[in-house]
């Protein structure tokens, strides 16, 4: 419970700052939302390791497969997908039953993650696993959102790391799994220009990497700007923040758009101040220490969702909800399945020393 107090920090922050005064309703909204990311990591502290792994099958294989109607034209997606205009083409990525891209491909990632580490140590029906990261892949491709490409690239290497170097028929069986997936990849990515262009950033209006302010869809610019806010606030502002309503109006002043800085570092520092982000990384820093202790299995799937939800903190943001749940029952998963079997094998040894007294 203790790793969670400085997100509980963070959720009461969301009303001590400028937000209060400016949007007293926006602000009790913002404390309620992100109040549910620790409340729920401490929730699921209450089950047994075997039911928070059922939970992570069950969540990733929903998160997955809730898209399949969605592709098939069963059902119609309530938002439109990623607007691929910038690229020359009139048609929009894949959502499915989320309201924002960002949410589907982050959620899509975390998923794909979860199901990886079970495909790899063996802890559900392998051609099953296989199919749900085939349509996974398929999926967050499809989305054109690169967050969720990087979250998984980032999250895969530690796992995949540990397997690699645990067991040579693993390397084998990960060899030609990476080699289907490639394979399959290569077909879907080579024939779709505005797949390729847009992972490289290749817009109509011209390339990203022309300019530091063009890198990963104008975030350079957000980047900037919030830095800038940043710097123009008062002390007291930079203590405490300026909240949601005020940065979006000081954001707009400068872009002409109100926007949020896509970096939820940047984002905290604006709207909760030093404060709010100290506390965040607090969270991080202990989450990061508490994984170092354990020592079964399951570590390598809590570092992999943490490496990848770090990665979505910074493209991104840091309470993308269906991402940070499943990072929160990896990290339920892998406390409680050393606390059982810690407690087992500390209550052999004391039948054992009963037996031979």
């Amino acid at each position: 419970m203790f790793i969670y107090k400085p997100l509980l920090v963070v959720s009461l922050l969301q009303v001590f700052n400028l937000e209060l005064i400016n949007n007293p309703f926006n602000a009790v909204l913002l404390f309620s939302t992100t109040l549910i990311l620790p409340l729920f990591g401490i929730y699921v502290l209450r089950f047994s390791s075997d039911e928070i792994r059922s939970g992570l099958l069950f969540l990733s294989s929903f998160l997955i497969l809730s898209f399949v109607p969605y592709e098939i034209g069963l059902l119609k997606s309530i938002e439109s997908g990623f607007d691929l205009s910038g690229f020359g083409e009139e048609f929009t990525g894949l959502i499915g039953p989320f309201q924002t891209v960002h949410s589907a491909s982050t959620a899509l990632a975390g998923a794909m993650l979860t199901i990886l580490f079970f495909w790899c140590s063996h802890a559900y029906n392998r051609f099953y696993l296989t199919v749900l990261l085939l349509l996974g892949l398929y999926f967050l491709i499809h989305t054109y959102v690169r967050t969720g490409l990087v979250m998984v690239v980032v999250g895969a290497i530690p796992m995949v790391s540990y397997f690699i170097w645990r067991d040579k028929l693993m390397r084998v069986q990960l060899f030609l799994l990476s080699f289907l997936l490639l394979t399959i990849t290569g077909f879907w990515v080579m024939d779709n220009k505005v797949l390729v262009d847009r992972v490289l950033g290749k817009r109509v209006n011209g390339a990203e990497l022309e300019s530091f302010e063009k890198l990963g869809s104008g975030r350079g610019l957000l980047y900037l700007y919030s830095v800038e806010i940043f710097w123009e606030s008062s002390i007291s502002e930079k203590i405490i923040g300026i909240g949601q309503t005020e940065e979006k109006k000081r954001m707009e002043a400068k872009l002409g758009k109100g926007l949020i800085p896509h970096n939820g570092f940047l984002l905290l520092l604006l709207n909760n101040g030093l404060f709010g982000l100290a506390a965040y990384v607090v969270f991080l820093v202990h989450v990061y220490k508490l994984n170092k202790l354990f020592v079964f299995e399951g570590k390598y799937l809590a570092m992999g969702l943490f490496w990848a939800y770090l990665a979505m903190s910074f493209f991104q943001n840091f309470d993308m909800i269906y991402a940070f749940y499943l990072f929160a029952l990896s990290i339920s998963y892998v406390a409680m399945d050393q606390h059982e079997k810690r407690s087992y094998y500390l209550k052999y040894l004391e039948t054992t020393h009963a037996n031979f007294n």
